[in-house]
């Protein structure tokens, strides 16, 4: 019975204590929510220069790259990445553990043996003994070094310093639609606060001219045509008067949100003394183009995913080879049947996995699917790119015809104005046809006006299409005048619909069967594929090509690698293999109703020069069925002959 009930106490104990390993959800609650609340208003707004004169777009955008706060989550992931960038360094660094402990056991250590040809006898008491006590102390210092996972841990550190530079691109991303929505907001707003004052008079003033009208109507003082055309003139110009309001009304909420100001908070904005002129634009469709494929975040982002797909790859292929691991250790045991109690201990241990060897062609397949996923992934985003430009250009120039024809609807507007008023002014005309008429005049106005803020928000969807973004830096540390006199500097010029220029990219050469002309080309991450037109003969070479090998001459030797009728057969190869050639170049050999284009590679002064760079060629690139691999002559960049 007794063991009975030690066996129900100790089932109890073991439930009780499991019960209270049990994790139930817990909700937030109520008050806990109203303090998270409370503290987020508080903080939301705080840290901020106070607005105490009106803002102008600069100073505008000054706060929003400030104190937005997409803009601080972006700058705070880019630091995240940084910091974690120091992680993946130091984890590079062999393994150096301290250990010490204490160890005891109720009863002493003591051990005998037995013969090992006869088992069956016994040990005597006197036989057992010790070589150990029965507590003791011990600690070591461990120096380990595994080479392997030393080339892992590189790879993984580059593969982090581009994801520091990734999240750099999306913080640029996040400033290009900061300024094209501040731009929006900002003259919507300004807009608003100079034009909202008169609109609410006029509505009045029309509203009470039509409910005069109506009383015309009903009592018949005038032709019943001529009053209801009123009307429907009237009731149109009321109607577009308040879709201009409402649309005027979210501007400021919308700027103070982009500038994290309080959403009720009566902040001013300057003022032009003038309506400004429409920025026009100096600068090709083609150039906005071009600009957008070398400026724009998303672009670049794939790009520094293409490198780390690149990494993993390598990494990849690293899990296949043998791990070597070097251990060097202090070592310290307070035993007193030890002979030396402190000792050095080294040694060198290698692990190789055959089952990783074994799936090594299907990790490499994989990681160069990665590679080119990421490749298409970025041109698909290339031809996106493209059609925002355009689409993004082609809203610009409506938006820019709209103002003019805004524009000079306005003028006519206010002239009859103008006239009606003198009339009424001089003989006390119809004082229904003079509201009608300032009316007409204010939506006009208001018209044009919201134009002029569509052409701005075209143009930044315009910066936002091409990612071009204002070179400023430490915006932590300067005030919002500072930020805002720097920005005006670097966006004076986008202002006036001037872009920055790309930087001079390499030249590569387009040879032709007349001269050698160059033809720049985009500064992207590889250069652009070298056509060349063969002829029988070597050609007049207007301006030379730049060669890639010293002993270029007008006669040399090249690989050739392989040929094709399709000329984008031959240049998706030369993509795939360039890290393997030397200054690869497509031939063009098509004749008159056959296209033919061969892939050829090197500048070799002899031809057994090229074949020994042949045989070094990499096996892959030997092994692929499509290649004809042979020297051939080569004169001024044109195939002369096969040596075959």
């Amino acid at each position: 019975m007794m063991q009975y009930s030690k066996k129900l106490i100790a089932l109890l104990v073991a439930v009780a204590a499991l019960s209270g390993c049990a994790i139930e959800p817990e909700p937030i609650k109520a008050n806990e929510r109203l303090a998270s609340m409370l503290d987020d208003q508080t903080k939301i707004y705080s840290k901020q220069e106070p607005i105490t004169a009106p803002l102008t777009f600069y100073d505008a955008l000054a706060r929003a790259l400030k104190y937005n706060f997409d803009h601080r989550l972006t700058m705070m992931e880019a630091v995240l990445q940084d910091t974690q960038l120091d992680v993946a360094t130091l984890n590079m660094l062999p393994r150096l553990a301290i250990n010490a402990g204490y160890l005891g056991r109720q009863d002493q250590l003591g051990s005998s043996s037995v013969d090992y040809f006869n088992r069956n006898r016994s040990a005597q008491l006197a036989q057992y003994s010790t070589s150990q006590d029965a507590s003791r102390g011990v600690a070591d210092l461990a120096f380990t070094w595994n080479v392997l996972d030393f080339g892992v841990s590189y790879y993984q550190a580059k593969q982090q310093a581009n994801r520091v530079l990734i999240a750099q691109e999306r913080r640029r991303k996040v400033v290009n639609n900061l300024i094209k929505e501040v731009l929006n907001a900002y003259w919507g707003a300004n807009i608003a606060d100079r034009l909202l004052p008169q609109l609410d008079p006029v509505l009045k003033q029309a509203q009470q001219a039509l409910e005069l009208s109506k009383t015309v109507e009903v009592n018949r003082l005038q032709p019943m045509l001529s009053v209801l055309e009123y009307q429907r003139s009237l009731l149109r110009i009321i109607d577009q008067l308040k879709k201009l309001k409402a649309d005027l009304l979210v501007a400021k909420p919308k700027l103070a949100g982009l500038i994290n100001a309080p959403m009720h908070s009566d902040f001013k904005l300057a003022q032009p003394k003038q309506t400004p002129e429409p920025p026009v634009l100096k600068t090709t469709m083609v150039e906005l183009e071009n600009l957008g494929l070398f400026y724009r975040p998303e672009l670049r982002e794939e790009m520094y995913q293409e490198r780390i797909s690149h990494d993993e790859a390598w990494k990849e292929m690293l899990k296949v080879l043998p791990g070597l691991t070097i251990p060097i250790s202090a070592n310290w045991d307070s035993n007193s049947f030890l002979l030396y109690n402190m000792w050095m201990e080294a040694g060198a241990r290698t692990t190789f996995n055959l089952v990783n060897l074994l799936a090594a062609p299907k990790m490499w397949k994989s990681a160069q699917t990665q590679i080119e996923v990421a490749q298409t992934r970025r041109r698909a985003l290339s031809v996106a790119t493209l059609v925002q430009v355009n689409v993004s250009y082609l809203q610009y120039m409506k938006a820019l015809d709209s103002y003019h024809s805004a524009n000079e609807l306005n003028k006519v507007d206010q002239g009859i104005f103008k006239v009606v008023t003198d009339t009424t002014e001089s003989d006390a005309g119809s004082e229904l046809e003079r509201v009608h008429a300032a009316t007409a005049a204010l939506a006009s106005q208001l018209e044009k006006e919201q134009s002029l803020s569509e052409i701005y928000a075209a143009l930044g969807n315009i910066y936002a299409s091409i990612g071009i973004d204002p070179a400023v830096d430490n915006i932590e540390n300067v005030t919002v005048r500072t930020l805002s006199v720097q920005l005006e500097k670097s966006l004076d010029h986008w202002y006036k619909g001037e872009f920055p220029k790309l930087p001079n990219a390499p030249s590569t050469a387009v040879v032709t069967n007349k001269a050698i002309t160059p033809t720049q080309t985009l500064n992207t991450q590889t250069p652009a594929p070298v056509s060349v037109k063969a002829t029988s003969a070597p050609t007049t070479v207007a301006d030379k090509p730049v060669n890639t090998h010293e002993t270029s001459a007008t006669e040399y030797y090249a690989i050739q690698l392989m040929a094709s009728d399709k000329e984008s057969d031959v240049a998706h190869f030369m993509e795939k293999w360039r890290a393997d050639l030397s200054a690869p170049k497509v031939v063009d050999m098509s004749k008159s109703s056959k296209p033919l284009f061969v892939l050829v590679s090197g500048n070799y002064p002899s031809r057994s020069d090229a074949q020994q760079a042949l045989d070094n060629l990499a096996p892959e690139l030997k092994a692929n069925r499509r290649n004809r691999l042979l020297p051939v002559k080569m004169i001024d960049n044109v195939l002369v002959a096969s040596l075959d």
